[in-house]
């Protein structure tokens, strides 16, 4: 099997022999691409109901006042060891 980063190594090779006009066209691609991994996960988390209460409830707690039910970054960030 072939590494990720064995690809993007052949991805530049390739770029480097492309016109600007060619570079622009995949770069927009590119752009597009990345956009429908991210709906395809945002569809993916509103497809699971369970999430979608979860994260309904949160907006509610958040909404009423209900700061003491979250982590702070700082927080997260000392619970992860980052």
């Amino acid at each position: 099997m072939v590494k990720t980063g064995a690809h993007k190594d052949r991805l530049l090779e390739e770029v480097e022999s492309l016109s600007e006009e060619r570079i622009k066209a995949l770069a927009d691609f590119a752009a597009y691409l990345r956009e429908r991994e991210e709906w395809e996960a945002t569809a993916e988390i509103l497809g699971d109901m369970e999430m979608a209460q979860d994260i309904g409830r949160s907006r509610k707690a958040w909404a009423e006042g209900r700061k003491e039910e979250f982590v702070s970054l700082d927080e997260l960030k000392a619970k992860l060891h980052v």
